[in-house]
């Protein structure tokens, strides 16, 4: 007794050294704990009487939560350590502990260790009384007892909640009457978070417990609103309980959905909560609109949902721009709401409130019209890219609003344009660039940020056209730079924007490098902490600039900058880091071989950062049980255990991409370090990051693609097995990468993760050809079936049945048996992931040729189903291209499909788009050429939907592609066309804007000169004429064949016929003739 008496004493005094503030006091107490005394069983009953009878509640609680721990350690061992009379007399203490402790911290500290012992006790059937003790608290008559009651089952809910899950009628029943507890607030809201555990733990198929639990919604919500009017810190807590009903599997919310979307409606549109509140009635918003999209839909709530969320948006918006207010949030849920519902559900209506708010007299209305307009292109980008010259007025009045917040919300949405519409952004340069120019040198600080932010967006896309505006642009840029506002953010930008321009500008930028890298050197050097994301910038605009101008120019340079670079990785900055990596891989693709001597710094540093250990955050942290004592209260993180580290993983990310663009640039250098780069490429497919399992998997394909060229293969054939072998180190890395991509997208729930495979696959068949398979014909080919039966694990969104009976707890799948009419609408998200499935079948058939019929056999009816009228054009153009590569690369094999595909391309000749139309004639002209079965009957009724599409003045090769496909129905069948109606119309077409045409249109012209037709020879000067334009550069217009064939004739005719070949020659245009001239001197 007197030696426990001692160290009682010991543990005490050493607990108040924790608690003194000393950090040297701290230290030590700590080290003495954790290496004498917790080695000890016996600390267990010491703690719990420091913990239950001192009178300090300080050390009360300290001792409570070491006691927690200790009880916990290394399985429960130190406490099956005691003797079982001192674990029964401690378990009999501890309940009457919790209920005479009056300090409510301490209490919920004496529950946790209540859980804690239960964890162990009751697997072993021990402890019964604890059931029996619960239910007996939350029936006292004493509030504080009913409270703690609810509070232990909660913390077992943490810890052992298999041992309550055939206790729950009873649950139920206990909850109903402790949510509704008439005395006391604490007790109430205790049991909703409570409830917010016991729904993980629902089964989905029962209807006893769903009905059960949908019965309390009601009285839950009336838990919040209490807290709402006394204490709002309780209803973010409550939020979060909503937030996690939303997101597991059980169908516990959609009968009150409508109901309850109102009420947190009312909540965040209520400005006299605090901002927190707000932002998590938002945050139940956003969550809804991700997790119950469809029901939102069928309840018509969306509307209504838009109108609430533009005035919020229209309250003034934080300066931070890391702040999430209430107006900041409220424009993430329309982003939301754009990227996971089809277009036209979201578009119009914020397409009127927009247009409406721009009309407001009030600022802030105008400048949240401009702010939703960028968060609408996110998810809208097709949709819009069609309206485009109706939306960009409505742009160009933001940008010259009078107001500067209207200025910068525009600013803001046109950089968002410019990213998902670069094309179309680019293209109104002459109207834009002289608008943001003005914009960039105004006082406002904050528009000058986002002005410059739109004007690198912007250059990102402008190509060629940048010459016109570089030695404007780059004195503003240099001005800015040098004698701007001193702006952090604005100088990144700056920064930025000079890499972006000296990125698309290319050798263009030769003169303005000196005074660009003069004035970012100090930047490339500074090692202030509050400096060092410029320093980033300044790296990555270094880069831009060092291939612009080329290896010549920046040789010298080298060294010193990657002398700089190298030193900045010692300032353990990740974001540094990243920007270094891509600084890495920029020299390393400039100067290629060259590179060498810097490899082994290099690859070491990357190959550093791939294997940093990381916590995955997906998964509940685990207490380190040799973690440095907490002296906080514990209070209560009620979904412990997220810990997000994005930082690192975006460095490895950046590594990871760094490494295989190095190999692609310096391969033969990069050997030795092969085989430890594919092992980290191996582990980062499983990685809880989904930017590093792209990058991943894209790393291995560059890796594929370098020792495929290095291996100076042979070009692939068509077919599988391989007609054409591998070499060895090629097939084994291809088998390799295979293996582990196929299993990471069995288990991939990202959509962009497997639309970005798809995509990688898909451009390493087109130089790797089947090999790039890697032995997965089939499980690559059942992956793509999953995906366009919308059955792939990314693409079940867990919803409950809109119309799920008392009965069933039923799961509702999108996937292969949805109704069609589910299909019609959908996100432009799920639209890539569908397109990127549909490339990689052309791919498939590209690369397998005629034995990909098995599967196209299974794929053609789910492609065809997104023909149809109603289906956006983006669709409709898919179907149709998809089936030409298909057609295109199974040639004979597309036989026993002919009819089928000849009825949806027929059908297609007539869409109202001509981007559809033009593919639907490059399609039908294939399955002509290609098919066994004789389509000569056809030939009328398509020549007459072909016809129209020469007259079209279009942007698309319609013309050219119906050119073709004429010419190949005459090859095919040349009795069958009407050759003197359909020759003229045909050569007033060529030459062609686009060369892909070209062999079937000259070989089909070729096979009639052959045969002296007659409408050909009579033509000859305009033939000649047109010879003269694609026998010219560039050389690729034809293939080597075609272009022999087309000689041959001219020579018999100049040598056979001089003086008709003469005459002819003097008839065409001069320029012509002289280009022919050339041609046949050559």
């Amino acid at each position: 007794m007197e030696a426990l008496a001692a160290l009682t004493a010991e543990v005490e005094e050493l607990l108040q050294q924790i608690r003194s503030g000393d950090t040297t006091r701290l230290q030590a107490a700590t080290a003495a704990l954790s290496s004498r005394i917790y080695v000890n069983p016996h600390c267990i009953p010491v703690l719990f009487e420091l913990a239950s009878t001192r009178p300090d509640a300080g050390l009360r609680q300290l001792a409570a939560v070491e006691l927690r721990k200790q009880i916990k350690k290394q399985g429960g061992a130190s406490w099956d350590a005691l003797d079982e009379n001192l674990r029964s007399i401690i378990k009999q203490r501890v309940l009457a502990v919790v209920l005479a402790e009056p300090e409510k911290t301490v209490r919920h500290s004496f529950a946790r260790v209540v859980a804690e012992i239960a964890r162990i006790e009751l697997p072993k059937e021990q402890w019964g009384e604890l059931i029996a003790f619960i239910y007996s608290c939350c029936q006292s008559e004493t509030p504080a007892h009913r409270e703690i009651g609810v509070f232990v089952l909660d913390t077992l809910f943490d810890v052992i909640a298999d041992e309550l899950t055939d206790k729950m009628p009873a649950l139920f029943s206990l909850f109903s009457q402790t949510l509704n507890d008439p005395q006391s607030l604490d007790v109430r809201t205790t049991t909703l978070n409570a409830l917010g555990k016991v729904a993980d733990f629902i089964d989905p198929q029962s209807q006893e417990e769903v009905k059960a639990y949908r019965e309390l919604i009601p009285s839950m919500v009336s838990v919040l609103q209490e807290c709402l009017a006394t204490d709002q810190d309780k209803a973010v807590k409550g939020f979060e309980v909503f937030d996690n009903l939303l997101v597991i599997e059980a169908p516990l919310l959609t009968r009150h959905l409508t109901q309850l979307v109102q009420f947190f409606v009312q909540v965040a549109a209520n400005t006299d909560y605090d901002d927190s509140v707000r932002v998590s009635a938002l945050s139940f918003l956003m969550w809804t609109v991700v997790y119950q999209k469809n029901k939102l839909v069928k309840l018509n709530l969306v509307q209504p949902l838009i109108a609430s969320l533009f005035p919020i948006a229209a309250e003034k918006q934080p300066d931070d721009e890391d702040d999430d207010r209430a107006s900041r949030v409220a424009l993430q849920v329309l982003n939301s709401l754009s990227t996971n519902l089809a277009p036209q559900q979201v578009f119009p209506d914020c397409m009127q409130l927009i247009v409406s708010y721009m009309q407001n007299p009030d600022p802030n209305c105008r400048s949240a019209a401009m702010l939703a307009f960028g968060v609408m292109v996110d998810g809208c980008a097709d949709h819009m890219r069609s309206k485009i010259k109706e939306l960009l007025p409505l742009l160009y009045s933001g940008l010259q609003d009078p107001h500067p917040i209207v200025r910068h919300g525009a600013c803001m949405a046109l950089g968002s344009f410019a990213d998902e519409l670069a094309d179309e952004i680019s293209g109104e340069h002459a109207t834009l660039l002289p608008i943001i120019f003005n914009l960039m040198h105004e006082g406002d600080v904050k528009l000058q940020r986002s002005s410059v932010n739109a004007l690198d967006a912007i250059l990102g896309g402008l190509g060629d056209e940048i010459k016109t505006y570089l030695p404007v642009l780059m004195e503003k840029l240099v001005l800015l730079l040098s004698h701007g506002p001193r702006d952090l953010k604005v100088q990144g930008i700056v920064i930025a924007c000079i890499g972006s321009a000296a990125h698309s500008s290319g050798d263009d930028f030769v003169p303005y490098a000196p005074k660009v890298l003069e004035c970012l050197h100090p930047y490339m050097t500074t090692t202030e902490a509050e400096m060092l994301d410029l320093r980033g910038l300044a790296i990555d605009s270094v880069s831009a600039v060092a291939e612009a101008i080329g290896k010549d120019l920046y040789r010298a340079q080298l060294e010193g900058t990657m002398t700089s670079v190298v030193h900045g990785l010692e300032l353990d900055n990740s974001r540094l880091r990243e920007c270094s990596y891509t600084f890495f891989s920029t020299m390393a693709r400039v100067f290629e071989e060259e590179f060498h001597p810097y490899l082994e710094v290099v690859v070491r540093q990357l190959l550093k950062s791939c294997n940093i250990e990381e916590k995955d955050p997906y998964a509940f942290e685990q207490e380190n049980e040799d973690e440095d004592i907490d002296l906080g209260t514990e209070e209560d993180d009620h979904y412990p255990g997220f810990s997000l580290n994005n930082a690192i993983a975006e460095e490895k990310e950046c590594a990871v991409d760094a490494l295989g663009q190095i190999f692609a640039a310096c391969p033969t250098p990069f050997l030795p370090y092969v085989q430890e780069s594919v092992n980290a490429f191996i582990g980062m497919l499983t990685h809880f990051h989904e930017g590093v399992r792209k990058s991943a998997v894209g790393s291995l394909f560059l890796f594929m693609l370098t020792f495929y060229k290095m291996s100076n293969a042979t070009k692939w054939i068509p077919g599988y097995p391989l007609h054409v072998p591998l070499h060895e180190n090629v097939d084994s890395l291809a088998k390799l990468a295979m293996e582990g991509i196929v299993t990471m997208l069995d288990d991939e729930e990202d959509k962009s993760v497997v639309a970005q495979t798809f995509n990688e696959l898909n451009e390493a068949l087109k130089e790797m050809g089947p090999g790039a398979l890697g032995g997965r014909r089939d499980a690559i080919a059942e992956t793509i079936l999953l995906v366009l039966q919308k059955e792939h694990k990314s693409q079940l969104d867990v919803e409950v049945d809109d119309e799920m009976g008392e009965s069933s707890g039923s799961i509702l799948r999108r996937g292969a048996n949805a109704p069609a009419e589910d299909d019609v609408d959908q996100a432009e998200y799920e639209a890539v992931l569908i397109n990127a499935a549909c490339d990689l079948a052309g791919g498939m058939a590209n690369a397998l040729g005629p034995d990909f019929a098995p599967y196209f056999q299974r794929y053609f009816p789910l492609i065809a189903k997104y023909y149809k009228k109603n289906r956006p054009v983006s669709d409709r153009s898919m179907v149709t291209g998809v089936v030409a590569e298909c057609i295109a690369g199974l040639k004979r094999g597309i036989t026993p499909f002919t009819s089928d595909v000849l009825h949806l391309l027929v059908k297609a000749l007539s869409d109202e788009e001509d981007e559809v139309r033009s593919n639907a004639a490059f399609g039908v002209g294939l399955l002509i050429e290609h098919s066994e079965q004789d389509l000569s009957s056809y030939y009328i009724q398509i020549l007459q939907l072909l016809r129209p599409m020469f007259d079209v003045k279009s942007q698309v090769n319609i013309a050219d592609n119906a050119s073709g496909a004429v010419c190949r129905m005459i090859l095919r069948h040349p009795a069958a066309v009407p050759l003197d109606q359909v020759l003229p119309v045909v050569l007033s077409r060529l030459p062609l804007r686009d060369y892909e045409e070209n062999e079937p249109i000259y070989t089909c012209i070729i096979t009639l000169l052959r045969a002296s037709n007659a409408y050909l020879l009579q033509n000859m000067p305009q033939l000649l004429s047109i010879f003269a334009q694609v026998l010219s550069p560039p050389a690729n217009q034809l293939k080597d064949d075609t272009r022999k064939a087309l000689l041959d004739i001219l020579h018999t005719l100049k040598d056979q016929h001089a003086a008709d070949f003469r005459n002819m020659m003097a008839s065409m245009p001069g320029e012509h003739a002289s280009a022919l001239a050339v041609v046949l001197s050559g």
